[in-house]
């Protein structure tokens, strides 16, 4: 749906460009963070065809995303899905399409569900909670289509008891809170309505201290306070999702010409524009505003730039809370790395972050342990042990690790009676409890029976008896018996029960022969 005159000229260019010193400026604000991966997005709706491009967040690098024997036809609105790492377009010329296209370069293709209307549609949004997709059919009276993300089944969204009429341009799903907005521009003023994800209905909101009327060109969620960015002409207000009305943002220091399409990114308190009006103007052709105050653009240095809006943020994964250990009681050695949390990304704001796959690394002593790359690792020699645990996604990786774990060694301890009476030719039975008090399992351990000389001639020395496995804190009992010898002399012999096969402790005892 297009708004202004300027808008159907494919061709507009912009009438002022920034200067050289404001590019350069640009670049400084964002040198910050160029230690992590940042990719923005956005389609050229003016383009010869028309395309998505993308760049890095400084403006440099990038190009456009393939699309296969596929084309793009007046795109209006995107979105991603992380989990199939796809890039959603509506495209809106004749009955439109929606295209989903592969950011592994492998092409695009439209989208398709049963039962899911497509009519000129615009402003789509991704729900990777309950893993469905929502878009405008601008044509006629209008609606608001859904659809599993599997095209497995699809449908139309319960407006009832919100105003609906002639709704435009752009959609922000709040999985969170369960709802979709968008705006109705058939009304006098604008109104911003919802309606809830569960299709039980639902209603308007108050954008009451605002001077800024909705436009719907621009919508942006932020659910870690509790407001609604919207775009008006070149101005930008909000609503706060309780209710209770909104205000205005500054944009003083922004470039914001004819903005289509915004993207906040709320952990850095920052909002982008796709800048509609610069036409084919490189400078500022993505507009940058803190919402602390303050602002700028970004220049695409080689990506193409035709009419872009809607943009798109993926960063590399951020680290919000280091992995951590856990052992297992029974076994003390097996060790089990989480995976750490990692920061969320923000569907309602079109700013992604989220991990696509996780990647464990264990290391003992400092030292990566070659092939040790589970989430469960079971130690077999002593050390410190700490994981590393690296996320990553479409556009970069991460890393975090853990504090380091002690794993002790094998070190079985033994204990029996002390004393036992018996007459000459008796078989005397001990119950030889083992205990590994280290955290390494013993494979091999066996208890022996050692007798000084002075017993040999009373006591014949048994067998040793094998322990098997035995895991850190865990109890095994060995049944040992001794033979006392008919002609053994009345009094006491000593004897040891030893530990071979591993460190040990031994335990005393002695026979009283009757």
């Amino acid at each position: 749906m297009h708004l202004s005159s300027a808008r159907r000229d494919p061709r507009r260019t912009a009438a002022v460009s920034a200067t050289i010193l404001l590019a350069f400026l640009a670049l400084l604000a964002f040198a910050a963070r160029a230690g992590a991966a940042e990719t923005i997005y956005w389609d050229n709706y003016s383009g010869d065809p028309d395309n998505v491009a993308f760049a890095n967040i400084d403006g440099s690098g990038g190009g456009v995303l393939n699309l296969g024997a596929a084309s793009i036809a007046s795109p209006e609105g995107m979105a991603y899905d992380t989990v199939t790492n796809r890039m959603f377009v509506a495209n809106e010329t004749g009955s439109g399409q929606i295209l989903a296209i592969n950011l592994d370069g492998s092409g695009a293709a439209p989208f398709v569900a049963p039962g899911a209307l497509i009519d000129e549609p615009e402003g789509v949004a991704v729900d990777p909670i309950s893993r469905t997709i929502y878009w405008v059919n601008t044509e006629g009276a209008g609606s608001i289509s859904w659809a599993k993300l599997d095209g497995s089944v699809g449908g139309t969204l319960n407006v009832a008891g919100a105003t609906f009429g002639s709704p435009c341009c752009r959609l922000a799903v709040d999985p969170a809170g369960g709802r979709i907005y968008w705006v109705n521009t058939g009304p006098t003023p604008n109104v911003l309505s919802y309606a809830n994800l569960d299709n039980t209905g639902g209603g308007d909101l108050s954008v009451v201290g605002s001077t800024v009327e909705p436009g719907g060109e621009g919508l942006a969620l932020d659910s870690t306070t509790g407001r609604i960015y919207f775009t008006g002409g070149d101005k930008i207000g909000f609503a706060n999702l309780n209710g209770s009305g909104g205000g205005d943002v500054s944009t003083a220091g922004a470039i914001i010409d004819e903005p289509y399409g915004i993207a906040l990114d709320p952990s850095l308190g920052r909002l982008y524009t796709g800048n509609y009006g610069k036409g084919e103007a490189r400078d500022g052709a993505i507009g940058v505003l803190s919402l602390a105050g303050g602002g700028g653009g970004i220049t695409p240095l080689t990506a193409p730039v035709d009419g872009p809006q809607d943009p798109v943020i993926i960063k590399s994964p951020v680290g919000t809370g280091a992995p951590s250990i856990t052992r297992n009681p029974a076994k003390r050695a097996e060790l089990t790395c989480s995976t750490g949390s990692w920061g969320a990304d923000y569907p309602g704001s079109f700013v992604y972050q989220a991990p696509r796959s996780l990647a464990h690394q264990w290391t003992r002593n400092g030292a990566p342990i070659p092939g040790a790359t589970a989430a469960v690792f079971t130690a077999t020699a002593p050390g410190a042990y700490a994981c590393t645990v690296t996320a990553t996604n479409h556009v970069g990786a991460a890393a975090q690790g853990s504090a380091a774990l002690k794993v002790k060694a094998s070190k079985v301890k033994l204990s029996t009676k002390k004393k036992a009476k018996a007459d000459p030719g008796d078989l005397v039975t001990f119950k030889v409890r083992a205990v590994n008090q280290g955290d390494v399992q013993s494979k091999k351990a066996r208890v022996c029976v050692k007798l000084p000389k002075a017993a040999k001639d009373d006591l014949r020395k048994p067998k040793c008896k094998k322990l098997g496995k035995l895991s850190g804190r865990v109890k095994k009992t060995a049944t040992i018996k001794v033979k006392v010898k008919r002609g053994a002399d009345e009094g006491v012999d000593k004897l040891t029960f030893q530990v071979k096969g591993t460190p040990g402790k031994a335990a005393k005892s002695r026979i009283v022969v009757d």
